[in-house]
């Protein structure tokens, strides 16, 4: 395994921020104003680690931004609205007792050809936008949740992420978060990110290859958060990725396990 480091934090942003494109379990709740009317900013910075791509041999670090803004309206739609690296702009716009509803937009990823030898004549994936939907059950330590992304623009297709977490306190500073996924995709993300066609094929030199639907990756991850203070904190999260069915089966793919993982370090307003 190689590990690099790479300016520029957009592909790395999909790969930790949910994993739009590796995916990774929805991270757990995150922590929202209580009183109707409130307002709460989280502004940090870190680093990530991430493969090239998904499938790659390759691992590279990046510089990564931490934001996290919400808004608790008072309303009885569009309950909190948010602003966050991970989730991009959304809203809850439908919460009763421990289930709740919420869509936005976020940021899909790209791929750059020259990430690696093995996508030479492959041609770039631009990056888009992706609209979701999120269905998520808060059950007190544990926390469910089922997302659906429809990707726009120079992207196409639809993938589905089940998730699950849970929350651990270890201490009055110090909590663990465990999160397990897995996600679906269809023929269209598919054929995207693992696929060949004829012109690629004769450009690159690899055999074609045309995957359908199906789950793409299951993934773990462990996060700890410590509070150092009432308004700032440090977290680091590890984790795994395995691809599977077509993904892992793609010509692309050099590796089928895939580790990711973030430091950071953010300020509470």
């Amino acid at each position: 395994m190689r590990f690099a480091r790479r300016l520029g934090s957009g592909p790395m942003l999909g790969v930790l921020a949910g994993m739009a494109v590796g995916g990774a379990a929805p991270a757990a709740r995150a922590q929202e104003p209580e009183a109707p009317g409130s307002f709460s900013l989280r502004l940090g910075a870190g680093v990530g680690f991430a493969p090239a791509y998904p499938g790659a041999e390759a691992i590279m670090a990046s510089p990564l931004p931490i934001i996290d803004a919400r808004w608790r309206t008072g309303l009885s739609v569009f309950d909190t609205v948010y602003l966050s690296t991970q989730d991009g702009l959304g809203a809850v716009v439908l919460r009763t007792g421990p289930f709740s509803i919420a869509g936005g937009v976020g940021f899909a990823p790209g791929r750059d050809e020259d990430a690696s030898a093995r996508l030479r004549g492959l041609g770039d994936i631009d990056a888009a936008a992706r609209g979701y939907v999120t269905f998520r059950a808060d059950l007190g330590q544990v926390d469910l949740s089922l997302r659906v992304d429809r990707y726009f623009g120079e992207q196409e297709g639809t993938t589905l992420t089940f998730g699950a977490a849970y929350r651990q306190p270890i201490t009055p500073a110090l909590t663990l978060i465990g999160r397990v996924g897995a996600v679906w995709a269809d023929g269209e993300q598919q054929r995207l990110w693992f696929g060949i066609d004829d012109l690629q094929s004769r450009r690159s030199g690899l055999p074609t290859f045309r995957p359908g639907s199906g789950f793409r990756n299951v993934n773990a991850s462990l996060t700890g958060r410590y509070a150092i203070s009432t308004s700032w904190d440090i977290s680091a999260t590890i984790g795994v990725t395995h691809l599977l069915g077509d993904a892992a089966d793609s010509p692309i793919t050099q590796r089928e396990t895939q580790p990711f993982g973030m430091l950071g370090v953010s300020y509470r307003f």
